[in-house]
């Protein structure tokens, strides 16, 4: 009869679990300055006022235009707009918006630094951080930025 396996491969893997349950994924949602809100909302609220307005003047056909007009545009803000996220993986940050999606591993980051560039970027406000690397420059926006800020630093390697 053979002996039972004894248990140190599972403390093992009970003590490495919980190494990595302390850099569980984070996530940050992008602040949103309510400027940039309502130029993503204004055109869509126009054109279904438009349509509205046209209703009302017996041009229902002109009215249809515009009430597919507001669903293009609300339909291509979702896609490049939402959702807007920075998520901490356990070895590169997320940053999505839309469908436009990069990763960025921590190794690779030389720089954070607090901005408030008006450059383009996955950012929905002006209070922003710039993540340098050896590559290019990310303008992100998160919610919480200092904590933001102390928690990728935490993440790079020294």
């Amino acid at each position: 009869m053979t002996e039972p396996t004894s248990s140190p491969p599972v403390e093992r893997s009970v003590r490495s679990q919980s190494v990595e349950s302390d850099r569980q994924p984070s996530v940050y949602r992008s602040a949103i300055d309510w400027w940039v809100g309502l130029l993503l909302v204004l055109p869509i609220l126009f054109a279904v006022v438009l349509g509205i307005v046209l209703i009302f003047n017996d041009r229902a056909a002109d009215a249809s235009s515009m009430f597919l007009t507001a669903a293009a545009i609300l339909i291509v803000t979702a896609i490049f707009a939402a959702p807007c996220r920075y998520t901490f993986l356990t070895d590169a940050l997320s940053i999505r918006c839309g469908v436009i999606c990069y990763q960025i591993p921590y190794d690779a980051i030389q720089g954070v630094n607090r901005s408030s560039t008006l450059r383009s970027g996955p950012a929905l406000s002006l209070r922003r951080v710039a993540i340098q690397t050896d590559r290019r420059e990310y303008i992100i926006s998160p919610v919480h930025r200092e904590r933001f800020i102390n928690e990728l630093k935490s993440r790079l390697p020294a």
